[in-house]
């Protein structure tokens, strides 16, 4: 019901050429969300997979990265090159951020399937939407945990909606400090906040920071 809702939005909202692109993010999405909480791994088939399929509908369906040009191939270029930038910026922003926790930690701080994951999901949504799902995805995490965190210590039970957690060594664990927590679901939800309707206001600040400089 969910991927069902997910796809009746995107054939409302976009184009059908958008639409049908929009449909493969929210699949891509859903399926790595649950897998994702309820294993903390993301297969391949939806980030090496993700990111091939997310390159190639950027070539074939410009209007993806809103690129539009009487010459078809040059909107196709255009857009593959905006998806190409999605998928680097977003997997090495990640990477970077991991690599810094890491050095500070003193121990693996993050995933490198969500390396994989955000860069998957910048072909789809380009540089600014990577940008948007690591910081946004963040925020929500944030909010989740301390949420599941404080209802865990006041009830003493785990939430309606629980955020599994995990020793280093991959031991269920209590929510707390230490332990690991999943960040796809955050990273794709943001992806999709950004998809649908954060585009709007995001992008244009992106333009005004660029002409600062």
């Amino acid at each position: 019901m969910l991927t069902a809702g997910l796809f009746l939005a995107c054939w409302f909202l976009f184009p059908p050429g958008k639409a049908l692109a929009g449909m493969v993010l929210c699949a891509i999405v859903v399926c790595a969300h649950f897998i994702d909480h309820d294993h903390m791994i993301i297969p391949d088939v939806f980030t090496v997979g993700g990111a091939a399929t997310g390159l190639l509908l950027s070539v074939l369906v410009p209007s993806l990265h809103g690129e539009a040009h009487e010459l078809f191939f040059v909107a196709s270029v255009r857009s593959g090159l905006d998806a190409g930038l999605g998928l680097f910026i977003g997997s090495a922003l990640v990477l970077w951020i991991a690599l810094f926790a890491e050095a500070v930690l003193k121990k693996e701080a993050m995933g490198f399937g969500d390396v994989k994951y955000l860069g998957a999901l910048g072909t789809f949504v380009g540089w600014q939407g990577a940008i948007f799902g690591m910081f946004g995805g963040a925020i929500l995490g944030c909010v989740w945990f301390i949420a599941a965190y404080l209802w865990q210590r006041i009830t003493g039970r785990n939430g309606p909606v629980p955020l599994p957690a995990a020793t280093p060594e991959g031991e269920p664990a209590q929510l707390g400090l230490g332990v690991h927590v999943p960040f796809g679901p955050m990273l794709g939800l943001a992806a999709l906040i950004y998809f649908f309707w954060a585009h709007r206001w995001v992008d244009p600040y992106f333009l005004e920071l660029r002409e600062l400089f």
